[in-house]
Parts: structure tokens; sequence; C-alpha cells
């Protein structure tokens, strides 16, 4: 059972079941920096879907009614089960966090879970947060942003290469566009590298090893690429 969708913008949530059996998740509960449903509030929070959740479903749940109001532009996003302290891993189903910065909330129960690791945030694009694992993968590298998977449709993102990926001192981006800016950002949405003109042999010897983000802008169209420097 997964979160597959942060909607910062109404305060939606989908959950979805990647497992082989349905699962009832009306009792499951969500917390979002220390701001929690009880048990049993799913039931009144329902957008779309069943809470019985069959196999490969998923399930909208409206955060918004809660709390009156939509998920801060800083936040975590916790899934737990139905019992259990909100402190304890054993606890937590599912987690995510978006903003870039330090957030008052679970991350540490994560990281203790073995499903996050400190410090990692979606880079914030005023677009819902989508998970794009198979249900068993984990950790900020598995989420995006619906803009970026929108741009995946249209031919600019489609000829946007960078290349090598992996790579160690250096790397090329290969496009027919011409660019107006083009930036490295990493893990926790901090800008560390801006490169004006040249896409060809871009230094990045002073890099540490990692996942980072490749953002090219054109005439207001924006791609956003993996790169690993190993």
């Amino acid at each position: 059972i997964r979160i597959v969708k942060a909607d910062t913008s109404n305060g939606e949530v989908t959950i979805k079941n990647f497992g082989g059996a349905t699962v009832d998740i009306t009792n499951y509960r969500l917390c979002a920096r220390q701001t929690y449903t009880l048990a049993g509030d799913f039931s009144g929070l329902l957008v779309s879907g069943n809470l019985n959740l069959a196999s490969n479903a998923e399930v909208t749940i409206d955060w918004n009614t809660l709390t009156g109001g939509s998920f801060q532009s800083v936040s975590d996003l916790g899934l737990y089960l139905a019992t259990g302290a909100f402190s304890s891993g054993a606890t937590m189903v599912d987690f995510t966090q978006w903003g870039g910065t330090s957030v008052p909330g679970r991350e540490s129960v994560a990281v203790t879970k073995g499903i996050w690791t400190a410090g990692q945030f979606i880079i914030v694009d005023n677009s819902p947060y989508i998970y794009t694992g198979d249900g068993s993968q984990n950790g900020n590298s598995f989420w995006t942003t619906e803009n970026v998977l929108d741009i995946k449709n249209n031919k600019f993102f489609k000829d946007f290469k960078v290349h090598p990926n992996p790579t160690s001192n250096q790397f090329s981006i290969i496009t027919n566009t011409i660019l107006s800016s083009v930036k490295i950002i990493n893990l926790t949405g901090q800008l560390v590298k801006e490169i004006n003109h040249s896409l060809s042999d871009i230094d990045i010897s002073g890099l540490s090893n990692g996942l980072y983000f490749i953002e090219i802008t054109s005439n207001n169209q924006k791609g956003v690429k993996r790169l690993v420097i190993q």
C-alpha cells in the first residue's frame, strides 16, 4: 500500500494497492507536519475509489476537509496503519516529503524504517507530487512532479538527452533546441550549478557523488532529467 500522489493545490492524496490481495484501508491514517487523521476518518474523506482497496486499485482521500487547508509548500506526508504510535516505524506504511528544507514531521521515523534518506526532498514546482516506482521501491528518487511527467509527452523533452549518464567528471546535453537556462539541482532542491552557454563538456568534478536533476528551459518550456554522478 503506497501513497502515489499528493496534490498540494487541493489537498487530495491518492493511495494505491500494489499487492495481490484486497486490503481494507478505511481505518488507516495520514500525518503531515504532525497534523493527523484519527482511525476511521478515511470514511468521511473519500473522493473517489473504494477504501476496500483491491489489487492494483487506487483511492483518493480529501486531506483538505480534515485540515481546512491544502498542504503547505514545505511538508512531509506519512501513511500509517489504523493503530500504533505515529513515532513507530512498525506503524508507518509509507512516507514522502517536499520543499527542500527541514520539516517538523516524521522523517526520522521513515529513516529508521529504511524507506527514506534524511535530508531528501522532492523539488517544489507547484504541481502534484507523483510516485513513479513499482511499489517495492522507496525514497526520493522514485518521486517526481506532474509537470515533469506531462513534459515527457512533448517533442522538446524527448529531444533532450544527457550523456554520459552515469558520469564522473563531465557530461554533455544533446538537444536541437536553443536553451535559455541549464541548472543542476540536488536532492534537497538546491541549485548547485547553472550553465549559461556551452552544452558540451560541462564540468561537474566539484560535485559529490549521488543523484541530481538537470533542468533545462526554452521558450517557457521546461525539461528535467536525472543525472547520476559516481
